[in-house]
């Protein structure tokens, strides 16, 4: 292959994780500016398939999916657990096994629908990585990407913002998250396959299409995602972080992620509904790295968070 810098490590990127999970948290605190939280998922996706692809190209990509897939069902089926426990001593409604069969793809707390859907996106990588192998293929593969968002960003803007945070909508939930993220996962693969052919730019036209035409549709800050994470990218990778402490602070981002809705919980039983959203953010965010922490530190829980 032609391209030189998919395969070098940056700590801007191991940064930006840890970034992405602070804005997740902040948008579900509906603190100020909430919406950022859509720019921080874009963020997390892109990062996450683009941080697969490396990884792909750098093994012999035996058995990819299925080890990747295992590392994410393990902690998925752990935390579905600990939240059924806690919506069952928190909630008075009697316990119901199972009434909404779209929730086998997300689990009892509405966060954890990207553990599954990562799980079954992962699928696209390795057959991405073998048929692209030249200029050819990337402006291929980035024509089919835009015409595959085009559908996916009016569906998403179909059934936003109601079917996003409460079923009932057009679509169940998981779908509307899953109209919203497959086209920046595959954004991120993109992103890496184009790098590596020093073919970036193409990337993040193919991205600026996409944006341009939805936000002429539907005028509002999620339409415009696919170029704004694009941009973010590019700025990030272009840093270059000196020492370890970035990539300290990503081992985190994941475990907070997991875990905050949990801390939320808390903060708003402390300080009540009426908690400023700015600190109730702050707090479930610095509590769940602390959580974190402290499970990274038992070995018996260490790989659920």
């Amino acid at each position: 292959m032609a391209g030189t810098t998919t395969g070098e490590y940056r700590r801007s990127v191991d940064l930006a994780r840890f970034v992405a999970a602070f804005g997740i948290v902040w948008d579900h605190a509906r603190a100020p500016y909430a919406d950022i939280g859509y720019l921080a998922l874009s963020l997390f996706l892109v990062l996450t398939s683009y941080l697969a692809v490396g990884s792909f190209l750098r093994s012999d990509g035996q058995g990819f999916w299925l080890s990747r897939a295992q590392r994410i069902a393990v902690p998925w089926l752990f935390w579905c657990v600990v939240f059924r426990v806690q919506h069952e001593v928190v909630t008075d409604a009697p316990f119901a096994l199972l009434t909404d069969p779209g929730t086998l793809l997300i689990g009892p707390s509405i966060h954890l629908w990207f553990l599954p859907f990562v799980m079954i996106a992962l699928v696209f990588i390795a057959p991405l990585c073998r048929w692209i192998t030249g200029p050819r293929e990337v402006w291929i593969a980035l024509a089919g990407l835009v015409v595959l968002s085009l559908p996916l960003g009016l569906l998403h803007a179909e059934v936003a913002p109601a079917a996003w945070f409460v079923n009932g909508g057009l679509f169940p939930q998981p779908l509307p998250q899953w109209f919203y993220s497959l086209s920046l996962f595959l954004l991120g693969a993109l992103l890496a396959l184009a790098q590596w052919h020093q073919m970036i730019w193409a990337a993040v036209a193919a991205a600026a299409v996409v944006s341009g035409a939805l936000y002429l549709i539907v005028p509002e800050f999620a339409s415009i995602q696919m170029l704004l994470v694009a941009v973010v990218f590019l700025a990030v990778w272009r840093i270059d972080i000196p020492g370890r402490w970035p990539t300290v602070l990503a081992g985190y981002a994941f475990g907070i992620y997991l875990v905050h809705p949990a801390m939320m919980l808390v903060a708003f039983k402390l300080f009540g509904a009426d908690v400023d959203r700015s600190f109730a953010a702050l707090l479930a965010f610095f509590g769940s790295w602390a959580l974190t922490w402290a499970l990274q530190r038992v070995p018996v829980l260490r790989r659920f968070a």
